[in-house]
C-alpha cells in the first residue's frame, strides 16, 4: 500500500485508516476518464494542437499540491516533452500549476495557502513571492509561464479552465517544450497565444 499511496493510486482515509482511489487510477480506465466531459471534448483539439505547434499539451487537476494530468497530447516529433495521463507535477513551480492557482477566486487561493507552506517548508517564502508574481503575470497576460524552474530544460506556459458546471473541478492545460526548441520569447510569441485560442475554443464546451 505504501508504494501505491505514493505513485497516487490510493490515498488514506485518516491515519491507520482504511484506504480510497486515488487519482492518479484515473490514468488507467477511459470509464473513469470519460466521467470528466471537458477531458472527452478537449482530446481531439489537444491533438491537433500539438502536431502543429510541435510541442506537448496536458489537461490537468489538482491533487492536494500537485497537479494531476488527465490527458496529454504530444507531437511526433522529438522536440515534445514526455510525460502521460496519470503524471504529477507540483502545482507552485509549473506552468499549468500556477495557471490553476491564479485562476481561482480568491478565497480559493487563500486556503490552498496552508497546504503549499507546509509542503515546502522554509522554502515556501521564495516560492510564495514567485506564486503571486504569477498570479499578478496571469492577471495582465491570460495565462503563467514557467521557464526552467521545474525542470531546467522545460519551457512551458498554462491557462486556467474554470469549473462551469455543477461537479466539475477547475482544470488547467498547459503547453510545453524543451528549451533547446523554445526560448522565452517562442513560448510568448508563438505557443502562448495559441494556447490561449484554444482555450477560447474550449469555453463552449464549458459554458
Amino acid at each position: 500500500s505504501y508504494t501505491l499511496t505514493r505513485l497516487g493510486y490510493l490515498q488514506p482515509e485518516g491515519d491507520g485508516g482504511p484506504y480510497r482511489l486515488g487519482l492518479a487510477l484515473l490514468a488507467l480506465g477511459t470509464t473513469a476518464l470519460a466521467g470528466y466531459d471537458l477531458r472527452s471534448a478537449a482530446a481531439p483539439l489537444m491533438r491537433e494542437f500539438a502536431l502543429h505547434n510541435n510541442v506537448s499539451i496536458s489537461l490537468a487537476l489538482r491533487d492536494g499540491s500537485d497537479m494531476v494530468y488527465l490527458e496529454t497530447c504530444r507531437s511526433q516529433a522529438r522536440v515534445s516533452v514526455q510525460l502521460s495521463a496519470g503524471s504529477r507535477v507540483p502545482l507552485a513551480t509549473t506552468a499549468i500549476g500556477r495557471a490553476y492557482f491564479a485562476g481561482l477566486p480568491q478565497h480559493e487561493r487563500q486556503a490552498l495557502l496552508p497546504l503549499l507552506a507546509e509542503r515546502y517548508g522554509a522554502g515556501w517564502p521564495l516560492l510564495e513571492t514567485r506564486l503571486s508574481q504569477a498570479c499578478a503575470d496571469y492577471q495582465a497576460l491570460g495565462y503563467s509561464a514557467s521557464f526552467g524552474e521545474y525542470e531546467p530544460d522545460v519551457m512551458a506556459v498554462g491557462v486556467h479552465l474554470p469549473a462551469l458546471l455543477p461537479g466539475q473541478p477547475a482544470m488547467a492545460l498547459n503547453a510545453s517544450g524543451p528549451a533547446f526548441a523554445f526560448d522565452e520569447a517562442a513560448m510568448r510569441q508563438r505557443v502562448a497565444p495559441a494556447l490561449l485560442a484554444l482555450r477560447q475554443r474550449l469555453s463552449p464546451v464549458q459554458a
